[in-house]
């Protein structure tokens, strides 16, 4: 992180600080974090092998306001919260496809669908059944603010 404090915002690294303080990283050794990312892989890969994709949320959570996940009081408790779900795959490096499916009171829900290491195309077979079952999702309208309605850009 020190290389990156030069090009993120002060708000940014310290919350990248504050999650590698809390996840003691400073504690763990790489060999032992490579040892619990395999074992972590080999337990997903137990799992995938008998079902072949695993669907969920993409956020366990209602979108949050701006900068809500900054807070240093509250941000990383809401950031393990809303991403219980999609943090498995980003970590553990399996194939993943994010796919739409409907808004909730104006918002976009989604979901994502796993599967094991190289099987990318189960995500995509998956998502297909999904589509045809669902229907293409519209997107939402958007709408844009003008910069002196946005108080960030003031």
């Amino acid at each position: 992180m020190p290389l990156a404090e030069p090009v993120v915002t002060t708000a940014l690294f310290d919350h990248v600080m504050r999650l590698c303080q809390a996840a003691r990283l400073h504690e763990i050794s790489n060999n032992r974090l490579h040892e619990e990312r395999s074992r972590l892989i080999r337990a997903w890969s137990g799992f995938l092998s008998e079902y072949a994709v695993a669907i969920g949320p993409n956020l366990t959570s209602s979108p949050w306001p701006v900068d809500a996940d900054l807070n240093p009081a509250t941000g990383l408790e809401l950031i393990a919260q809303a991403t219980r779900f999609i943090l498995p795959a980003s970590v553990l490096g399996l194939p993943v496809v994010a796919y739409p499916m409907a808004t909730s009171r104006g918002t976009p829900t989604g979901i994502q669908i796993y599967a094991d290491l190289w099987r990318e195309d189960l995500c995509l077979q998956a998502a297909e059944i999904i589509k045809q079952g669902v229907g293409r999702i519209a997107p939402i309208e958007p709408k844009a603010r003008q910069a002196w309605e946005n108080p960030r850009l003031s």
